[in-house]
């Protein structure tokens, strides 16, 4: 078969995407081409859909970046995998890799760093093309319906094990209960820290009932409390040893400030595209180590697949809706009115 059902966006208008048949890639000698099992949907790409995203639009695309599959052929350079391996991927179709930033292991900063299922055709598909250097291989005891989400539970690893700083029994406040949110809740868990507080808004019920089973000690509902005095009654009052920005907005940067303790961290992951028309000097007098963070590398790759494999978290929890590509727009849709935690699509 040499055509396959896509889910493209082919033009840089809001809502320029739709079905289309195209053509099955091609690899080179160091690629692998992957049956697509299950492909997650991620927050952005709404976004992307409706031309609402920080991103440039270069060319058609197709879309989706996390997915899970099977390898059905081979490059004859690869060496480390075979068909019919269980893989995942990272989001970096291509990179440099000679780059002073990709030798330090940021790859993903790299500047000619393209992504999945924007610069480059996604999984949103049924085959996809991927180079053997970001491949990972499934655990035989983790399906491919929870390997294909494998990748924001590794922007949450990333942000809270290698990017911030937690202490066994630290005040941890995570500020949106979205898939990212609530794994972070859970990593909190696996670290020791003592009080995992999850804060959300109206609309939020569900989610921040998954996240206290996933991990949460206590969630709040800002629309029905003040996060700020819940949280800094909490240890000895001075506030969280380490707060996390999943929301993006400028009101959750200013909680975040607000709550953070004297030299304590805040690790932004969620984007706010709007001003904050607010100082930012409590940055400066609280001492606070502000981190901006984005994406993963291999290491952290491999550390979430360990987790995983070691049954430690099941990442199925989360997937609460599984659909067709050719039904995308109700899988937008169900993210866009918070509806569902996290949807898998399948190829058709």
């Amino acid at each position: 078969m040499n055509t396959m059902k896509a889910v493209v966006k082919y033009a840089d208008s809001p809502g320029a995407t739709e079905l289309r048949d195209v053509p099955v890639p091609e690899i080179t000698k160091t690629d692998v081409l992957v049956e697509v099992a299950y492909t997650g949907v991620c927050g952005t790409d709404p976004h992307l859909h409706r031309n609402t995203t920080v991103f440039k639009f270069v060319r058609p695309f197709i879309l989706g970046h996390e997915f899970a599959g099977t390898i059905v052929k081979a490059g004859s350079d690869v060496k480390g995998f075979k068909e019919g391996d269980r893989v995942t991927s990272e989001t970096h179709a291509e990179f440099c890799g000679k780059c002073a930033l990709c030798r330090q292991n940021n790859y993903p900063l790299c500047r000619e760093r393209k992504g999945f299922g924007f610069h480059v055709d996604g999984a949103f598909t049924k085959y996809v093309k991927v180079p053997e250097r970001i491949l990972h291989k499934v655990p035989d005891n983790v399906s491919l319906k929870a390997a294909s989400v494998t990748e924001p539970f590794c922007v949450a690893y990333k942000a809270l094990i290698s990017n911030s700083n937690i202490k066994a029994g630290d005040v941890v406040v995570i500020i949106g209960p979205g898939p990212i949110g609530i794994l972070s809740a859970k990593l909190a868990q696996i670290s020791g820290a003592g009080d995992i507080v999850v804060v959300g808004t109206e609309g939020d019920d569900y989610r921040l009932k998954l996240a206290q089973e996933l991990g949460a000690t206590l969630i709040i509902n800002s629309s029905n409390e003040d996060p700020l005095k819940r949280i800094l009654s909490l240890g000895d009052g001075y506030g969280a040893d380490l707060v996390v920005d999943l929301a993006g907005s400028s009101s959750t940067l200013k909680l975040s400030m607000d709550a953070v303790r004297p030299a304590g961290q805040i690790t932004k992951i969620g984007w706010g595209r709007q001003p904050v028309n607010f100082s930012l000097d409590p940055l400066i007098s609280k001492s606070v180590t502000f981190k901006g963070h984005f994406s993963h590398t291999w290491d952290v790759w491999e550390k979430c697949l360990t987790l995983m494999g070691k049954e430690m978290i099941d990442l199925e929890k989360i997937v609460t809706h599984e659909l067709g590509i050719d039904q995308w727009e109700q899988a937008f849709d169900l993210l866009e009115t918070r509806n569902a935690v996290k949807v898998v699509l399948k190829p058709i």
